[in-house]
């Protein structure tokens, strides 16, 4: 068990600290503070009272005593206040013995949370209007979350959608994740060598866009210009670098950036080889990975070399499945070229290829060690691919960022091929976040990863009946989300309005909305073959509202095959 005595929990207010920090402290029978109370009892006023009548300085530096004082408790469980984390000085003091772990949810779960709550807790930084709740979190959000990344464990505390389990089961989840994390491995990253120096610095480094923590597996997502280039320096980072490497590209990516990555790894001093395959969905198949296996063998690839995909979703997939199953695993690196991947494919470890009768039924959950996105490789795109990946960018802000969703929508001209690399790398960034809470939160699609595939039942569908030629996976998956949304508004789920922007939003992007021509039975059948039917029968994800997915089983056929010819008139 671990030598450390002491948790403290930072993130935004109203993601959930003081519930998990009680529930933390009564399974550990350890004391329980919330420096926030602890203001409280001392000043005898609010945190609220005390910036409302003195200003935000003030209450910052009453924040600072308390929390040396309760820094010096132990065993503790310690919950802080939003902005506590900002201070050099208190997280110094909460390093010194803190096992720190960031609670995290996206800026829409909190403000339903906080609605919902019956506290009736005064949060004068949030504001008093409770329509711009989201925005003022999200705004809070951008300005901490560079400090609160440089906690010990990260924590997604996203709430499960209606129809994919008992909501309670978050938190607890949480719970039994920091517990794992304390009692496993708590005292090492505390005693690190320069933790302190790092916390305490007052403008902390800048670390990678996101991180995926499934509490098994943790990797990072950089994004950014120029991440190619820098590849041997990123390899280092994850200590990967004394090992050979396997590249596997398609021939289109490998003619226009394959220089780049060979040129990195050489300058790295790290040897390897290099694998293309044809261009397309029909390199992601069985026979494909076969050749691959037969060409690692013949390398005498070894169980700790490093495979690495250069491409979009199909060599992501393809190369992911294959390392995966070789030699029963060998750790892989994603570097995605397109917008879809970066956004989608290359986040999460889910690895397959194709059968004729469907996409993606033969496959593995293979977590990458890390997803390195240059999005300067995205002004290599053709218009079209470039516009497909926002598909998923937008779903994206659909099922749980309506912020996100209303900066492409009020701006859709600004995410183009030629689009300044600083736009484009922000975008993703964000999206990528969204990605990665999902499936750390849910790491093999038992709940709540269930809205990423949002627009997939009927998408998925239209790709296998027109034999995955007609639309690209973007493309689909617009067709799908609009399906969707036209069930979700037949069912009386959404409004005229939302299920008008839909139409909008994927217009602007030169996304389809319709697939005219489309057999409907075929469609059908196929979704029947689905990964995601359940005792035969279609499970949908639908929208309550933006940033709201819920999950169901029971819609009426008639009201698919309604809609699916809908989809067909055009």
């Amino acid at each position: 068990m671990s030598a450390v005595r002491q948790i403290v929990l930072i993130g935004l207010s109203g993601v959930g600290k003081s519930t998990v920090g009680k529930a933390l402290a009564e399974r550990l029978d350890w004391a329980y503070l919330d420096t926030d109370d602890l203001v409280t009892e001392q000043e005898g006023r609010t945190p609220a009272q005390i910036i409302d009548t003195d200003g935000e300085p003030a209450f910052r530096a009453i924040e600072e005593r308390v929390v040396a004082e309760a820094a010096m408790r132990e065993p503790a469980v310690i919950s802080t206040g939003g902005g506590a984390f900002l201070s050099a000085k208190n997280r110094r003091a909460l390093g010194e013995r803190g096992f720190i772990c960031f609670l995290d949810a996206t800026s829409s779960a909190i403000a339903a949370r906080l609605r919902d709550s019956s506290t009736g807790e005064d949060r004068p930084l949030l504001g008093d209007d409770p329509t711009e709740l989201e925005a003022r979190l999200g705004m809070l959000d951008r300005e901490r979350r560079r400090y609160y990344h440089h906690a010990d464990l990260w924590v997604p505390v996203q709430p499960l959608p209606r129809g994919t389990g008992d909501p309670s089961s978050v938190l607890d989840e949480a719970v039994a994740r920091i517990l794992r994390s304390w009692a496993g491995e708590g005292a090492r990253p505390v005693g690190l060598p320069r933790r302190l120096e790092r916390l305490s610095a007052g403008a902390p480094a800048v670390g990678p866009a996101a991180v995926v923590d499934t509490g098994t597996h943790r990797y990072p997502i950089w994004v950014g210009a120029g991440e190619l280039a820098r590849l041997a320096e990123r390899l280092e980072q994850l200590e990967l670098s004394d090992r050979r490497v396997f590249l596997i590209s398609d021939s289109e990516v490998i003619d226009r950036h394959g220089r780049t990555a060979a040129e990195a790894l050489d300058t790295g001093g790290i040897a390897g080889a290099s694998y293309v395959v044809p261009s397309g969905e029909q390199s992601k198949q069985l026979h494909v990975a076969r050749e691959i296996y037969s060409w690692l063998a013949e390398q005498r690839a070894e169980r700790r070399d490093l495979i690495i995909a250069l491409g979009g979703g199909v060599v992501g997939d393809l190369a992911g499945y294959v390392a995966a199953t070789y030699l029963r695993g060998m750790p892989f690196v994603q570097l995605p070229t397109t917008v879809l991947a970066m956004n989608d494919a290359a986040i999460g470890g889910k690895v397959a290829v194709d059968l004729p009768s469907g996409k993606n039924l033969v496959g593995a959950f293979h977590q990458p060690r890390a997803v390195i996105s240059d999005v300067s490789t995205l002004r290599t795109l053709p218009g079209r691919s470039f516009n497909e990946g926002f598909g998923e960018v937008i779903k994206h802000g659909f099922i749980l960022d309506p912020e996100l969703l209303a900066d492409l929508e009020s701006q859709p001209d600004a995410y183009q091929p030629h689009s300044d690399v600083e736009r484009l790398a922000d975008i993703t960034a964000r999206s990528s976040r969204l990605k990665a809470l999902v499936v750390s939160s849910d790491p093999e699609e038992q709940g709540l990863r269930a809205i990423l595939n949002y627009g997939h039942t009927i998408g998925h569908a239209i790709e296998a009946v027109t034999g995955f030629s007609e639309y690209l996976h973007g493309e689909a998956v617009a067709i799908g989300m609009m399906g969707a949304a036209r069930i979700a508004h037949g069912l009386g789920l959404i409004d005229a309005e939302l299920l008008a922007r839909h139409g909008d939003i994927l217009r602007s992007f030169t996304l389809p909305t319709a697939a005219p021509g489309l057999d409907v039975q075929r469609v059908l059948d196929a979704m029947l073959m689905d990964k995601k039917v359940v005792q035969g029968k279609l499970r949908f994800v639908l929208l309550e509202g933006v940033g709201r997915p819920v999950v169901q089983d029971d819609v009426p056929e008639d009201l698919v095959r309604r809609v699916l010819r809908e989809l067909a008139a055009g």
